[in-house]
């Protein structure tokens, strides 16, 4: 049996995606939280701070896109990236990773920073610490680091800061309903890929674990019922944070 591993925060969109690839998989992996004080301690050996890292029989790798082509490769059953739809897949990948995924880190970049900034902020230090302990100043200090870590500075470069957050939002929002158009997954396809499992974890995470008091996508008919049928596929935590940090019961919402 593969020895496999996880290594990332469960705060990380791109990680939460691996996960919920794993987990579609059905593949037994172990998740190595990273302490992001001391990263060198569990992904030293790949000469770098970037998550997330999937590592299997001892060889690794980082973007979280490929690692559903890797899966494939080594585990060909239950396909993420299945070479018939090549096309449709990479052209919703792309918008995945180059507007859904960076709009999530928008509110850090130049969002109000307010009470609930602050508040979120302060939770997702909380959801770290639960798996990697954090010392209480550096847990304070969170806000400000979201705002001057390099990786957010980084996508900033890349993002229409002209557009308003609210603008974004909607305009995401929108796109997202267009992809899954029909169903029942995303690209009109008839089986869940990548696609559904690098999207699903992020519209569920915040209502999960205490980010925001309802389950806002869910509003929408489409998104709705898309996010029942990708759930079937999922165990009911699929998003790698700790269970006992969970606020909200996502079959619930889904009701």
């Amino acid at each position: 049996m593969a020895n496999i591993k996880l290594y990332g925060y469960a705060t990380s969109p791109y990680v939460r995606k691996t996960g919920c690839f794993l987990y579609y998989k059905g593949i037994d992996f172990t998740h190595v939280p990273v302490n992001p004080t001391k990263p060198k301690a569990t992904i030293g050996h790949t000469n770098g701070t970037k998550v997330p890292v999937l590592e299997v029989d001892g060889e690794w790798r980082r973007e979280s896109s490929d690692h559903a082509r890797w899966l494939d490769e080594l585990f060909p059953d239950k396909p993420l990236y299945p070479l018939v739809h090549q096309a449709k897949i990479d052209e919703i990948d792309r918008w995945i990773s180059d507007t859904y995924l960076p709009g999530y880190f928008r509110r850090s970049i130049d969002g109000g920073f307010n009470t609930q900034f602050l508040f979120r902020a302060w939770r997702l230090a909380a959801l770290v610490s639960a798996d990697t302990p954090l010392p209480l100043p550096v847990r304070l200090m969170w806000p400000l680091g979201l705002r001057v870590a390099p990786f957010i500075r980084h996508m900033a470069k890349n993002m229409d800061l002209t557009e308003s957050y609210e603008d974004m939002q909607v305009r995401i929002f929108s796109e997202l309903v267009g992809h899954i158009g029909d169903g029942p997954y995303m690209g009109g396809l008839d089986q869940p890929t990548m696609l559904d499992f690098a999207v699903f974890p992020q519209l569920v995470f915040g209502y999960m674990f205490g980010l925001e008091e309802n389950l806002s996508a869910a509003v929408d008919p489409v998104i709705k019922g898309w996010l029942k049928r990708v759930s079937e596929h999922l165990p009911k935590n699929p998003t790698l944070a700790a269970d006992e940090m969970q606020i909200h019961s996502l079959t619930e919402a889904l009701a």
